[in-house]
């Protein structure tokens, strides 16, 4: 909404809450905010806005606003596989998780399952996603049921299908060259089902069905699964396809050392790197959004710094699978926009925005021994503004503004981790788990409020899930059963690809190993 457009009458008054913006933090404000429609109408001292007759009036004198937590990297393909792997590699989870490696899901259990991580999101703070959807097979049909499962759960969500076809053997070095025969059509996966439409071709319908509007709670985005795993024609094809319709591009790289090994021979042309080669692709640009880069050197972060390419952090997943630490600090330095993310749920396993924020700034210790940046406040900045600039609605989300829409995280001021209030900002990056979060506002409307979901009945929601748990839990222990074959090729790979030097590590070195 431009800032002098007319604002209707307020509906909604929140008297006394302490505001807490990213441009301004560590100094919350006490003041009163009023909600017309699906913006923030006004904010003003404490005590001073008259109240109407018709307004709603919400005593917020217990709560600190912040603006709502925007996940910029998530996929919701696997909400139902949390809690299934413990710490491994990310080559080794690849085989167990996938869609691919998995039968094709009903449309009730992709339902139930977006619904499931869309309250776990809300339950924590969360207001905005990117869902990096994946499904298999490609099927327009079953992205549909997604999007409507998310205009019924009110959450925020910039949605995009996951596509890419250069398979696992090709982008994992080495493994090619130590599977016998039988186990290499076993790490290919099935084969795409006759009929399967090709995958710009089912993107380009979705987009021509739904175009952009300003006001979209669900919009749409073209998501490349990586530069490893998507040809030069597939990666042009879906650059036009995007620039045509005016959406925005997400995209892995550089997230294990296997794949930056993998990248000195993929993009040897580009110098070993994946962004050169994007660049010559013409893809690197405002408008595309990467995720994890842990394995990118400073001519890299340079290029994305120049040509306004933004990255997002993943720090709990890139633990669990064993990627290493993204240098936070070095991305700050060169001036890249950064968000955050929490991934999949298989492999972080928590869609919490405060663990992430946590994790970000704290990693910073072992990749960065001198005083400084990231504190507190880049932390929250990239879970809010940052997160909102990665996804291309700085203009709507991720400040506490006037005209901005009313997407608003409350937390307990009550709440031990808050008494006192020393410094909010870093009480709520170092001391909020998610506990504290007491009312969560999407598009002016409350889907959270006294800790209870307004917009999903998660009790009906676990009750039509129970009789569809058991077949997945099936196909989950065939898939991992077929990937525990593949396992002894994996390490052999894996000590294959020690060996090649990559000029910078992302691995705590440990002083002594006795």
């Amino acid at each position: 909404m431009p800032e002098n457009a007319p604002l209707a009458a307020p509906a909604t008054v929140i008297r006394g809450v302490t505001i807490l913006d990213p441009e301004a933090a560590g100094q919350p404000f006490q003041a009163d905010l009023s909600i017309a429609g699906k913006h923030i109408a006004r904010i003003v001292p404490h005590g001073t806005m008259p109240l109407p007759a018709a307004a709603r009036v919400v005593d917020g004198s217990r709560w600190l606003a912040v603006p709502g937590l925007v996940n910029a990297h998530y996929h919701s393909h696997d909400v139902l596989l949390k809690g299934c792997f413990d710490v491994m590699s990310l080559e080794r989870w690849t085989f167990r998780a996938l869609p691919r490696y998995f039968p094709p899901r009903s449309d009730d259990e992709l339902r139930l399952r977006t619904l499931v991580g869309a309250a776990e999101c809300l339950l924590g703070g969360i207001t905005t996603v990117q869902d990096m959807l994946s499904l298999w097979p490609l099927d327009r049909r079953q992205i549909e049921v997604v999007r409507r499962a998310y205009e019924d759960a009110g959450l925020r969500v910039v949605l995009g299908m996951q596509v890419a076809d250069v398979g696992a053997l090709d982008t994992m070095p080495f493994l090619r060259d130590v599977l016998p025969a039988e186990a290499a059509a076993l790490a290919a996966g099935p084969p795409p089902p006759a009929g399967m439409r090709d995958a710009v071709a089912e993107m380009a319908d979705i987009l021509a069905a739904h175009p952009a509007r300003g006001d979209d709670r669900v919009s749409w985005a073209v998501c490349p699964s990586s530069p490893e795993r998507c040809g030069p024609a597939l990666l042009t094809a879906l650059r036009d396809l995007a620039r045509e319709h005016g959406r925005r591009m997400f995209s892995h790289v550089a997230i294990s050392r296997m794949e930056a090994v993998a990248a000195r021979e993929l993009f040897k042309a580009d110098g070993g790197s994946p962004i050169r080669y994007l660049a010559r692709l013409n893809l690197l640009g405002p408008r595309l959004t990467l995720a994890h880069g842990v394995w990118l050197d400073r001519r890299d972060m340079a290029m994305l710094a120049k040509s306004g390419t933004r990255m997002v952090l993943n720090p709990m997943s890139n633990l669990k699978t064993k990627n290493g630490i993204a240098p936070l600090r070095r991305y700050l330095d060169h001036g890249v926009g950064v968000a955050l993310g929490c991934d999949n749920c298989s492999c972080s396993d928590a869609q919490n925005m405060f663990q992430a924020m946590k994790l970000a700034v704290l990693q910073a210790a072992v990749t960065d021994h001198d005083e400084g940046p990231p504190q507190a406040a880049d932390a929250l900045r990239a879970a809010t503004l940052g997160g909102a600039q990665v996804l291309g609605l700085e203009r709507d989300i991720g400040r506490l503004a006037e005209g901005r829409k009313a997407d608003i995280t409350f937390l307990d001021l009550r709440d031990p981790v808050y008494l006192p209030l020393n410094d909010a900002a870093r009480q709520v990056v170092f001391g909020e788990s998610g506990r504290g979060v007491a009312a969560v506002m999407v598009d002016g409307r409350m889907l959270v409020e006294n800790g209870r979901l307004a917009s999903i009945d998660l009790e009906a929601v676990r009750r039509e899930l129970a009789g569809r748990l058991p077949a997945l839990e099936r196909d989950a222990r065939d898939a991992a059963a077929r990937a525990a074959r593949l396992d002894p090729y994996l390490r052999l790979a894996h000590e294959r690809a020690l060996g090649v030097k990559l000029g910078m590590r992302r691995f705590a070195e440990l002083a002594s190993r006795g």
